[in-house]
């Protein structure tokens, strides 16, 4: 499975204003919901608060993955949101975060779901790639440059 198959262009958000995390993910989860069509905005929104609350998605270079696994979907979904401010998301690196990927995965699917972040972190590794996500305003270009990391990086 690959995140270019996941994540479609209008499932990609290049002008994020939050600078609030909360009110950040409380956004991009109802838009994921509705996006996708998944039931239960808040139940989706409640997860992710809550994962985020134990430990922070912030796996540093400015990138964050809010995920939660929910029972009753079918599949992965993912989208992606690009914050030029920058968003303090107590990272590991102590750095604000300018691009999110955010992903549900069905309550039982962690191969998918494991494949797809070690699949992310490793593309999200390399400072071509994040340097040319946070530049672009563009969600198709913004598609091109994952698919070419993915197409390049991983295996």
């Amino acid at each position: 499975m690959k995140i270019q198959d996941i994540l479609q262009k209008n499932g990609i958000i290049t002008n994020l204003d939050s600078t609030d995390k909360a009110a950040l993910l409380t956004q991009m989860g109802k838009y994921l919901a509705s996006l996708y069509d998944v039931k239960d905005q808040d139940l989706i929104v409640h997860k992710i608060l809550d994962r985020e609350a134990e430990m922070s998605t912030g796996i540093g270079y400015g990138i964050a993955i809010p995920h939660a696994r929910i029972e009753g979907i079918d599949r992965v979904f993912m989208i992606a949101g690009r914050s030029v401010k920058g968003i303090d998301f107590n990272a590991i690196d102590e750095q604000p975060v300018h691009l999110i990927f955010m992903m549900l995965s069905p309550a039982n699917a962690s191969a998918q779901y494991t494949q797809l972040l070690s699949s992310l972190s490793r593309i999200m590794s390399y400072e071509e790639i994040r340097s040319s996500l946070v530049e672009t305003e563009d969600p198709e270009k913004f598609l091109e440059v994952i698919a070419r990391g993915e197409n390049k990086y991983v295996e």
